[in-house]
């Protein structure tokens, strides 16, 4: 029995859900939330979805976005169901104290060393985590209904950067066909995700740009976002998400990095990169991962620390 049927096995078994997804969540890991939360509710499973951030206002279209609750409801749940992630902790520590009588399972598809669950379905050859979740809900015979379909088309949109990326497969292309034929509509999740943001995130991004720096021959780019550049911008953190893929549109650049400054204290690092340069295993280095073409990681410590360590980690590749 492959990984797929004792997921499958499970969905059918259990009747008490909660699924959940990583902390600053991004479309694919709340198209995929919402997809697996209206297929098991079809089914008459009780379903509780949960962030501990609760959705993106650009994400706020998908329907069911407004079932997503911040707070864990004091309920027993006999299973819970992570997506887009395998390790409970990423999920936040009211998640990991929640009462879950039953397995918890995991349903990915980036590329990790172990899975802290106790199934992990990871496919590491679908473009999405939506994309693992489609074909779960193929093998328990599942209808896909428009409202799924638009949550798992805006996933393979959100993963492949609107089919520009290079896991835009002749496969993905098929699955985002299928989709459309399904009733999801490209022009609703691309107006809403890429032409919908607030003028705040402009300002914010010229300040980001101002701070844009090259190095090694112009192979290595990063830019910085600080709590003052939002402050004096009145933009949010999150809307500096998309920002880590400039740096690397650059023609001469193999490796970029976006730095930003959390309220927590911490460095987030979002790594891009071009041709055959594995980012994730940079950002592994500092307890993160990703794919290999974008990947991220947290760093403890100053903006000027977080770029010394990163920075010394490209040269082993690059120079």
């Amino acid at each position: 029995m492959d990984a797929y049927d004792r997921i499958v096995n499970i969905l059918r078994e259990k009747t008490r859900f909660i699924i959940v997804s990583h902390i600053s969540p991004d479309g694919d890991a709340i198209g995929s939330t919402l997809a697996l939360g209206e297929a098991l509710t079809k089914l008459g499973k009780k379903v509780t979805l949960y962030n501990r951030d609760g959705v993106p206002s650009t994400l706020g279209f998908l329907s069911g976005s407004e079932k997503v609750v911040a707070d864990i409801p004091p309920e027993n749940f006999d299973c819970a169901v992570l997506v887009d992630c395998a390790t409970p902790d990423r999920a936040g520590q009211a998640f990991e104290r929640a009462a879950i009588a039953g397995p918890k399972v995991a349903i990915d598809h980036h590329r990790i060393d172990s899975a802290s669950v106790d199934v992990a379905c990871i496919d590491d050859t679908a473009a999405s985590t939506g994309d693992v979740v489609l074909r779960i809900l193929k093998r328990m015979g599942t209808a896909i209904s428009r409202d799924i379909a638009m949550c798992i088309y805006c996933t393979l949109a959100v993963d492949t950067g609107f089919f520009r990326y290079s896991n835009t497969t002749e496969a993905v292309l098929k699955t985002a066909s299928e989709l459309v034929g399904l009733g999801a509509d490209p022009w609703t999740v691309a107006k809403n995700l890429e032409e919908s943001y607030p003028a705040e995130r402009f300002h914010l991004l010229a300040r980001s740009l101002a701070t844009l720096t090259l190095a090694y021959g112009g192979k290595y780019a990063f830019m910085d976002v600080t709590q003052r550049m939002t402050a004096e911008t009145g933009a949010s953190i999150e809307l500096s998400d998309e920002f880590a893929g400039i740096p690397r549109s650059i023609g001469s650049v193999v490796i970029s990095a976006l730095f930003r400054e959390m309220q927590t204290g911490k460095i987030k690092v979002s790594l891009r990169s071009k041709e055959d340069i594995d980012v994730a295993a940079i950002a592994k280095k500092f307890g993160g991962g990703g794919h290999s073409h974008a990947a991220g990681c947290s760093i403890n410590g100053t903006l000027a620390e977080a770029k010394e360590k990163i920075e010394a980690a490209v040269a082993g590749i690059i120079r």
